[in-house]
């Protein structure tokens, strides 16, 4: 991976990359530049009524988006267990927080991935990146750069090959935004909560 080269990218306002992550290939951008993750919308076509998740690169970076109230011992528990990890844990986020990705909800999906390439991202950039599969909605996701190329290619910025994707399951997603923690997508990975 050339990490310039993707830092550049996503420096540039309305920039889409797709990278491999611990879990699918996925599409990134800078979280706050509404123009790139209208972009992501619309190489997706994924209804605007359905939120996008970030990619965070610590524990302390989700205090800075999520209500504090919601940062109960269970749930630090959790995010000390299970991340960095294929885990997405949606919060009850602070208000006027990334409102063009949460579709104006009090909700925040967010994950630290388990990707030393998107973790080396992470500590290059000051901005949280929006992320999703890299798919059309409602279709499989593409398991590696050719099939990313060959069938929306001409939409994404840069495509960053990270060779073929195995297992090709998306994270886990769970809510723990009330009092007991729910399970909203099996996938990746197997919690115990």
């Amino acid at each position: 991976m050339n990490l310039d080269l993707v830092i550049n990218t996503l420096n540039e306002e309305g920039k889409v990359l797709a990278i491999k992550t611990d879990t699918v290939y996925g599409l990134i951008c800078n979280a706050f530049d509404k123009k790139a993750t209208n972009k992501i919308y619309e190489i997706k076509r994924r209804e605007s009524k359905k939120a996008l998740s970030i990619f965070v690169k610590s524990i302390d970076d989700v205090k800075k988006y999520v209500h504090p109230d919601n940062l109960t011992s269970q749930v630090k528990r959790i995010m000390q267990k299970y991340w960095p990890g294929a885990l997405t844990l949606v919060f009850k986020k602070k208000d006027d927080m990334l409102n063009h990705i949460t579709e104006n909800t009090n909700s925040i999906g967010i994950r630290i991935p388990d990707d030393k390439d998107l973790l080396n991202i992470l500590d290059n950039i000051n901005f949280p990146l929006a992320e999703t599969s890299c798919n059309i909605s409602g279709e499989k996701e593409y398991n590696n750069a050719k099939e990313i190329s060959d069938k929306m290619g001409d939409m994404i910025d840069l495509i960053v090959d990270g060779g073929e994707v195995i297992n090709n399951t998306p994270s886990t997603v769970l809510s723990v935004e009330c009092n007991e923690p729910i399970i909203l997508r099996v996938g990746a990975l197997k919690i115990d909560v």
